[in-house]
């Protein structure tokens, strides 16, 4: 794939910015040379942003403003070139992101890359409520004329595998989904990575189509046991959840439209939807996807 850049210095707005991912991706763009412009809706995240970026080599912006606000969304686009677009997982979220769209549209955008769902929420369309927006929004994006990419991570390994370094702290039990379906987790630095590279390189050659982004290999909590086990000496066992302790686990979430969504991953990702692997990250980037045994050590390391 072309590493050739047709815009040495791009001003990417980037929504999300203080976020997960968004604290990964906004120091990769800007050591590239990038000039990053962060859209948040916080006026302390904004001054936090800010002072980060005294400490940067290029460029930084913040935008204060709100996906629901078209005035700060006109004014954050000013002068934007390239748009990094993710939100975080709300009933409104098709609107939000759709609006965004079509403000940089107006604005005159050469470049979108959109974080999407994964792709076994979203084909076949039905069985999974963001997936079904993020398909409505993949779909203005397609009819907005802009380039674009779409990258469709797979199950996050920061955020599937969140209790993972808890776990291995409290004991050596590893609480399994039921089932113990396996899973092929990709690393949140190498989705940044990947949303790198999508976003500056203008004239891809890639061939059209969303990006499915995968781990190397799929696995299920057993061999993480064992991989843990290996790397600590002790005798880590993988314990699946009861159906009645996953419930009462979604039913943590902080409403009930996430918890509806989470039970729908839960269901998916238990019939090996998650399974999948492709070759995407090591087309784009020259290299494999982070290895899970590199996780699981920075776990017991946590």
């Amino acid at each position: 794939m072309s590493a050739a850049n047709s815009n040495p210095a791009p001003r990417i707005l980037v929504t999300g910015a203080t976020g997960r991912l968004g604290r990964l991706l906004v120091p990769r763009l800007r050591e590239r040379g990038a000039v990053v412009r962060a859209f948040t809706r916080q006026v302390a995240n904004a001054a936090a942003l800010a002072d980060q970026s005294r400490h940067e080599r290029a460029p930084f912006e913040v935008a204060v403003g709100d996906l629901e606000d078209r005035a700060s969304l006109r004014r954050a686009f000013e002068g934007v070139s390239h748009l990094f677009l993710l939100s975080p997982i709300v009933p409104a979220l098709a609107a939000q992101q759709i609006a965004a769209i079509e403000a940089a549209a107006e604005a005159g955008v050469r470049r979108i890359v959109k974080l999407s769902g994964s792709h076994w929420t979203i084909e076949p369309p039905g069985r999974s409520l963001s997936g079904d927006a993020h398909a409505r929004i993949e779909a203005a994006l397609a009819a907005s004329g802009i380039a674009h990419r779409v990258l469709r991570p797979n199950a996050w390994t920061q955020v599937v595998l969140a209790r993972l370094a808890a776990e291995l702290a409290a004991g050596d039990v590893l609480h399994a989904p039921p089932g113990l379906p396996r899973v092929a987790y990709i690393d949140a630095r190498d989705i940044a990575d990947v949303a790198v590279e999508a976003l500056l390189n203008d004239a891809d050659d890639a061939p059209p189509g969303p990006w499915v982004l995968t781990g190397a290999r799929a696995v299920d909590h057993g061999e993480l046991a064992r991989i843990a086990a290996g790397l600590s000496g002790r005798p880590v066992v993988a314990e699946p959840l009861s159906p009645q302790e996953l419930a009462a686990r979604q039913a943590q979430a902080p409403s009930p439209y996430i918890a509806q969504v989470h039970a729908q991953f839960a269901a998916l990702i238990g019939a090996g939807e998650a399974a999948t692997v492709t070759d995407t990250v090591e087309r784009v980037l020259g290299r494999p996807p982070r290895r899970i045994e590199d996780f699981v050590a920075e776990s017991l390391a946590a």
